[in-house]
């Protein structure tokens, strides 16, 4: 079972910042990522902002399908519009009750608008940025293919 578009992504943290998430939301989860098919996933990614990138392996924690149908190109014409936005740095202040809005935007807020524009109504009764990276690990509409999948890349 590989990778598919609209798999949810889990990392453990890295760097200063995934430090800060891990400590602040009181679990080992640090970033998240979509998977958007041809080896390729969507991010807010810090020091870089929102794009495409190269779907890593390196500290990937979980891999969650969603339990619903994902539209692809719902969620692709979603993320052009959002290509180029900076990471929302302020933005983690989110995640200890101050609340920002700054003119970006972290990786668990971007990866809950992808997957809602991609149809999947995921925290459908929560605001996006107040969404936490472990806070996927928690969610019905999300089913952990985590050992199929690195079971396959081990094979």
């Amino acid at each position: 079972m590989t990778v598919r578009p609209g798999d949810v992504l889990l990392y453990r943290p890295t760097g200063l910042y995934g430090w800060f998430i891990r400590v602040k939301t009181w679990h080992p989860i640090g970033h998240v990522e979509i998977a958007m098919g041809n080896g390729l996933s969507t991010a807010s990614r810090d020091k870089q902002g929102v794009n495409y990138y190269p779907t890593r392996t390196s500290d990937l924690a979980y891999v969650l399908r969603p339990a619903v149908a994902f539209d692809l190109e719902a969620a692709q014409r979603y993320v052009s519009t959002m290509i180029g936005m900076p990471y929302g740095w302020w933005d983690l202040a989110n995640f200890v009750g101050i609340p920002v809005d700054s003119k970006g935007i972290v990786c668990s807020p971007y990866a809950t608008l992808v997957l809602r524009a991609g149809t999947v109504p995921i925290f459908a009764r929560e605001a996006a940025n107040l969404i936490a990276p472990f806070q996927f690990l928690d969610s019905e509409l999300l089913i952990d293919v985590t050992a199929d999948v690195l079971q396959e890349r081990a094979a």
